[in-house]
């Protein structure tokens, strides 16, 4: 039932920025001023003055072909403090696009069931989407499945998963406005992607960009089976008082609820002001603020973080995405027995770096979080890496692993303190055709910790700490519509 309703209000939260998406439309001929542009980040570094195209006078055939006249670079708009990372923004004027998709994976895992291998089949689907409207922009992007398995693990015979997001975006005179929300509903941590689709869909859609760590829960330790729902909502405001300087407003809630007892539930309210300078057509930096306050259920803790964090940038349109932020955090724990008060360090990084045939990302990320459901707040480094190689028009490789550390900032007895997460993934890739999608995966994941027992109530599947997982999984994308 709970599943059920989060589906239905993802639905009707599409169906809402839908309807304000023709409403913008209409309103074109009457609406403000064209916004201002900031220096274009396709010139030299000598800071040139050129202004920025519009997304709205590019457009393509369904082919990917200019229809008109030629597809204008498309870069992207986030900033440093912005709530999302850097992206490449895109070479092709797309203005919509809509990609349902169906898919199978046939894979045999073990670690579920000691000692045998289990067979695992997973039967969902995906839906990407891009609507550019004027100064509106929507974007979507959606994935979910059944996970059968044979034999069933422990009476369990299938854990459904799905994981929705959703960003509408306005542009107004010296303003832009950004809504993000995005929820996901498993089993199991999305961490290593175990219970979220396995290596098949370990590779987020290209379409949104990541939520910065700090903004977000964090879930990077695994549990038993519990049945989890890890949600984050964010608003975002900036104001450009020229082409090089800028202030953002962020607000943020994210919230990791179990809907199994045993866990440690968490609600999270952020706040961040930053101040974004432009030294050139692609370099810039900032200066932020963060104040984050976290709740646990049903225990009376609470969490509150200062952090002030100097970060420097690099976009290329289409080729690189680079940014580095680093700065002192002040934390407080209340109500854990004894006065805390610890001064720290947070550090995030994020790079995507684009060849004509060859693709690497790579992000990393060190500072406070609410403990993923075991701690009462953790210490928390996390890096994560991609690559993707392009052989032909046909075939194609990748690989991505990552690595998670997480100690407990609440003295935790005779209980394990830490824990250490990581996973790989490697997959080989055919294109068939324009709508079928085939590929050969192999996954690897493994988590220890430290000495003691869990301090809540399972920590991992039991029996195993090890788990790995090759087979096929096929795609059918049967409506792909790039923009017109």
């Amino acid at each position: 039932m709970r599943r059920l309703t989060l589906i239905q209000s993802s639905v009707a939260a599409t169906v809402l920025c839908f309807s304000a998406a023709w409403a913008q439309q209409d309103s074109q001929s009457t609406g403000p001023a064209t916004p201002i542009q900031p220096l274009s980040p396709w010139t030299d570094s000598s800071g040139g003055q050129q202004p920025r195209p519009a997304a709205v006078d590019a457009s393509l055939t369904q082919n990917g072909a200019p229809s008109g006249t030629a597809a204008q670079a498309q870069p992207d708009t986030h900033l440093l403090s912005s709530a999302e990372t850097l992206g490449l923004g895109s070479l092709r004027g797309r203005r919509h696009m809509f990609d349902p998709a169906l898919q199978f994976s046939e894979f045999s895992e073990t670690g579920l069931v000691p000692g045998r291998a289990t067979a695992v089949s997973n039967l969902g689907g995906s839906l990407d989407m891009s609507q550019q409207r004027g100064r509106y922009n929507l974007t979507m992007a959606y994935k979910g499945a059944d996970i059968f398995y044979q034999p069933s693990y422990y009476g369990l015979h299938h854990a459904p998963y799905d994981d929705f997001s959703i960003s509408p975006e306005v542009f107004l005179g010296r303003w832009t406005l950004r809504l993000r929300e995005t929820a996901l509903y498993s089993w199991q941590s999305s961490f290593g992607g175990l219970f979220t689709g396995g290596p098949a869909h370990a590779v987020q859609s290209g379409l949104l960009s990541s939520i910065q760590p700090s903004l977000a829960p964090n879930g990077t330790i695994q549990t038993g089976l519990a049945r989890q729902l890890n949600n984050t909502v964010l608003g975002e405001a900036d104001y450009s008082f020229g082409r090089r300087t800028t202030l953002t407003v962020v607000g943020s809630y994210g919230l990791l609820h179990f809907l199994d007892p045993g866990y440690i539930n968490s609600q999270s309210i952020v706040g961040r002001v930053g101040y974004d300078y432009a030294l050139s057509a692609a370099n810039s930096v900032s200066l932020s603020y963060d104040f984050n306050r976290t709740s646990f259920g049903g225990a009376g803790y609470r969490m509150q973080t200062d952090l002030v964090q100097m970060s420097l940038g690099r976009k290329i349109t289409g080729r690189l995405a680079f940014q580095l932020g680093a700065g002192p955090q002040v934390l407080r724990l209340e109500n854990v027995g004894s006065a805390t008060r610890q001064l720290s360090w947070n550090a995030s990084s994020a790079v995507t770096y684009n060849l004509s045939r060859t693709g690497y990302s790579l992000s990393y990320f060190r500072g406070v979080t609410a403990g993923s459901g075991v701690f009462f707040g953790s210490k928390s480094e996390t890096i994560t890496g991609t690559a993707n190689h392009k052989f032909t028009p046909f075939w194609s490789a990748s690989v991505n692993g990552g690595y998670a550390l997480n100690d407990s900032l609440v003295p935790a007895g005779i209980f394990a303190s830490r824990f250490d997460n990581w996973f790989a993934f490697a997959s080989l890739n055919r294109q068939m055709g324009r709508h079928i999608h085939w590929s050969l995966s192999y996954g690897f994941q493994r988590q220890t910790s430290g000495a003691g027992s869990c301090p809540v109530l399972s920590c991992g599947l039991p029996g195993s700490q090890s788990f790995r997982q090759f087979g096929a999984n096929l795609q059918w994308h049967p409506l792909l519509v790039r923009a017109r």
